[in-house]
């Protein structure tokens, strides 16, 4: 099926906070990333009921890599993240380890061991305090690929404002990382050797959809200049999609 038909089959229908914009940007994404071959695992640190884990595990089972999922599980059970996953024949036998945890309680060596190898696509959305946030980004740093992203949540979100400090704190030194975009609650920073290309894909990605009204706000906005739909972020370039 077609991101919009698994939208709707599958993400649609399991309880979580996602705006529908950013997990078909998501997809999209991670289209990108299978139709250039970039390979390694993927994560989630914070998976609840498994709606965003579900379109990373579209792409996991896709191409036979390890997916990993980081929860308590203290607010929903494992079973009910796998009740997800069987949910649709493009996730119900991916590769996925859950590991109940706390990921601050996790070391790059560990999670490396788990995932096979680096991972390219990394979801944070664990933890809302600053501290938690800011482990989280030194920890998917380090186990990160050269050609990888990490899509971070809730940031400016104004009820969870430890993650924006966590952010600001984070990249107040020289990073491995660099923003690419900001898409509906999430921050997407990719390795530096490849910001420039998802940056590009994105903006290709929104361009080019007819489905999603943000898209259409996005080419009026970019028909009055790039000062509307780009900004400069910690020194660097990233989207306003």
């Amino acid at each position: 099926m077609d991101n919009l038909q698994f939208q709707a089959a599958v993400v649609d229908k399991v309880h979580g906070w996602l705006r529908r914009v950013t997990s078909i940007r998501t997809m999209e994404i991670l289209r990108y990333q299978e139709d250039t071959q970039i390979t390694g695992s993927i994560m989630e640190i914070g998976v609840l009921c498994g709606k965003y884990f579900s379109v990373l595990a579209r792409s996991a089972q896709a191409t036979n890599c390890r997916l990993l999922g980081i929860d308590t599980f203290q607010w929903n059970p494992e079973s009910r993240v796998r009740e997800t996953l069987a949910m649709s024949s493009e996730t119900n036998s991916v590769d996925v380890c859950l590991l109940q945890a706390l990921s601050s309680e996790c070391s790059p060596s560990e999670l490396l061991g788990l995932l096979g190898d680096r991972a390219r696509f990394i979801s944070i959305d664990g933890s809302h305090e600053c501290d938690d946030v800011y482990l989280d980004l030194v920890l998917c740093e380090q186990i990160l690929s050269t050609k990888g992203i990490i899509a971070i949540d809730d940031f400016l979100n104004p009820v969870a404002l430890g993650v924006n400090e966590a952010v600001h704190k984070f990249f107040a030194f020289p990073r491995l990382v660099v923003p690419v975009a900001y898409i509906s609650n999430k921050l997407f920073v990719a390795h530096r050797s490849v910001a420039t290309k998802y940056m590009q894909q994105i903006e290709q990605s929104i361009v080019a959809d007819q489905a999603e009204p943000e898209s259409e706000k996005f080419r009026v906005a970019l028909s009055h200049g790039r000062h509307k739909v780009e900004q400069s972020l910690w020194g660097n370039k990233l989207l306003i999609g």
